[in-house]
């Protein structure tokens, strides 16, 4: 990163800041106060107050508001969670599920001060190169659904170029672990949820193999069909 630094495509402090992790929370730890507090100073700072009636406005009367939508009805419990923490802060949020057109239209060009969007961050795979384009280039900015926020940098493409370059395992992880830092210290992504287990109901005539890849229990191309077990279920009357 340090050529970056020099050629003032990136702030001197991301080689000295720690790492920006994103804050957890827990069934124990729903409503974390000392987060609450650093915002809540944030917020004050820009000019957005909390009224009698605990609304954030600013100095023109206007509202804070956070509208989010979504066509998922499965991240409600999340996002329902997510909305509560924004009250708590004095913004007028919601969250509430529309149909996959109006979503659609939702998520062209902001009509609004600011967009936020619930979406997948692409990752890469195990082995992460040219696909990070898709999400990260300024040349996928206007034209690509995973990079929906418009997003641009010109360090970041150049990291992305070495990514896709890289000719070994050490130089791919060492790109990676820097363009990882760069998007962290930008704050442009607020993480809804990470679950470590996989959920996978299946009837006792599927096998798999008894080690598998990373991230691959659900992943139903390496399974295959015991026909023994299947005729077994259906003498007793399971299928």
């Amino acid at each position: 990163l340090q050529p970056m630094v020099d050629e003032g495509l990136l702030p001197a402090s991301i080689l000295t800041d720690e790492v920006v992790m994103a804050p957890v929370s827990s069934e124990e730890t729903a409503l974390d106060r000392r987060n609450l507090r650093r915002a809540s100073a944030l917020l004050d700072e820009a000019g957005w107050t909390v009224g009698d009636d605990g609304i954030r406005r600013n100095a023109a009367g206007e509202t804070l508001r956070m509208a989010m939508v979504h066509a998922r009805t499965d991240l409600l419990p999340v996002m329902n969670a997510y909305v509560e923490n924004l009250r708590a802060l004095g913004v007028e949020a919601s969250f509430d599920i529309i149909d996959d057109p109006q979503l659609q239209e939702r998520a062209s060009p902001p009509n609004f001060d600011f967009d936020a969007l619930p979406t997948t961050v692409v990752n890469g795979g195990l082995e992460p190169g040219g696909v990070l384009k898709q999400a990260w280039a300024s040349v996928a900015k206007d034209n690509s659904s995973r990079n929906r926020m418009g997003y641009a940098d010109p360090a970041v493409d150049r990291l992305l170029d070495l990514a896709e370059a890289a000719s070994s395992k050490e130089e791919l992880t060492t790109v990676i672990r820097a363009l990882d830092r760069v998007l962290r210290s930008q704050f442009i992504i607020v993480p809804r949820y990470f679950k470590r287990d996989y959920w996978v109901a299946y009837y006792n005539m599927y096998e798999r193999p008894e080690v598998l890849p990373p991230y691959a229990l659900g992943e139903l191309s390496i399974w295959w069909y015991n026909a023994e077990k299947a005729e077994a279920l259906k003498a007793k009357g399971a299928l």
